[in-house]
């Protein structure tokens, strides 16, 4: 069963905008408050950049730490993959 989608109002720099989304609300106002402090500390920064560069700058910068996040995530899937195998081979010597 598919989640339903639920309006919830969420605020960027100032404008409200009316979102439609199968992500929790509270989950999706965080999210809106990660974009709008990315947003303000980089208008912050270069205050004479137009808000499209900066918000394809946010854009870049998320998606960079998102993609951090996933090789950090698959290394570690593979590291304890490795430790698994080695304990269950050390296992399986100590019952033979």
């Amino acid at each position: 069963m598919a989640a339903e989608s639920v309006p919830v109002v969420v605020e960027i720099l100032g404008r409200s905008l009316r979102l439609k989304s199968t992500i929790p609300a509270e989950r999706l106002k965080i999210v809106a408050q990660e974009v709008n402090e990315r947003l303000r500390q980089l208008q912050q920064a270069f205050p004479a950049a137009p808000l499209a560069d900066v918000a394809i700058l946010a854009a870049l910068n998320l998606a960079c730490e998102s993609m951090e996040s996933k090789e950090d995530y698959h290394q570690l899937q593979s590291e304890i993959q490795q430790r698994s195998r080695q304990l269950i081979h050390k296992l399986e010597v100590h019952e033979s």
